[in-house]
């Protein structure tokens, strides 16, 4: 199983209880969607993307490998790739997505 893999089953065990959370293939791996906007993503280079709003992800870009994430050169100002040592524990994993949780759970959903 590969590292991408294993990540993307270690966020689906923790948000498949939840009925708003959905899947679909994007950014070179599976993202995980709340009320239809992203939450979550395992990339295919092994990270983890969330999305966590521009305040939080100006503090969190502070700390040793986070970054924002890339969008055709530029920096996304909503969205952070968290690299893999900081999500290889479940606290760890959790802490991000309860942060992604917080934020998208604060915005109406997304239009179809």
């Amino acid at each position: 199983m590969s590292a991408t893999d294993e990540l993307t089953a270690r966020i689906r065990s923790h948000v498949s209880m939840d009925p708003r959370v959905t899947e679909q293939r994007m950014f070179g791996g599976i993202c995980f969607l709340l009320n239809g906007r992203i939450l979550v993503a395992a990339r295919r280079s092994g990270t983890l993307l969330v999305q966590c709003g521009a305040e939080n992800a100006a503090l969190a870009t502070a700390e040793p490998g986070v970054t924002h994430m890339m969008m055709r050169g530029k920096p996304t100002p909503n969205f952070v790739d968290v690299e893999d040592g900081l999500v290889e524990t479940d606290e760890g994993l959790t802490r991000w997505i309860d942060l992604a949780e917080r934020y998208v759970g604060s915005l109406p959903p997304k239009e179809k």
